[in-house]
């Protein structure tokens, strides 16, 4: 347990959750809708169980009701990425792997010496 100062005593993080949930309802929606979809795209991968949560949500007001139209726009390529094993994320990795050791290094000698550190940094 730690001390929150707005409350003034010793709380879990998920008595903190709880107490905020409690007193906002649009607070409690929201946070509701991002479990759902956390749970849609990354924990069980059910593309059919995201699309029902797309096509049934109401827009409240809040921040979720542009996340929510970006992911109807982009429904079918988020659908297929959500079926799909594949993901970019280690060249991406890679990626950004080069450009700091481009910022850090300041240039080689040549270019071979540039290519042997990227092969030892991403062995």
């Amino acid at each position: 347990k730690q001390f929150l100062f707005g409350l003034n005593e010793y709380v879990t993080q998920q008595e903190a959750i709880d107490i905020a949930l409690d007193t906002e309802p649009k607070l409690k929606q929201t946070y509701e809708t991002y479990l759902a979809l956390h749970d849609a795209l990354m924990v069980k991968k059910h593309p059919a169980e995201l699309a029902n949560l797309l096509a049934t949500y109401e827009p409240n007001g809040t921040a979720m009701d542009m996340t929510i139209a970006t992911l109807r726009r982009n429904k079918v390529a988020v659908l297929a990425a959500v079926t799909s094993p594949y993901s970019n994320g280690p060249i991406e990795g890679v990626n950004r792997l080069i450009k700091s050791l481009k910022r850090s290094c300041f240039g080689f000698k040549n270019q071979l010496n540039f290519f042997k550190r990227i092969y030892q940094i991403t062995a």
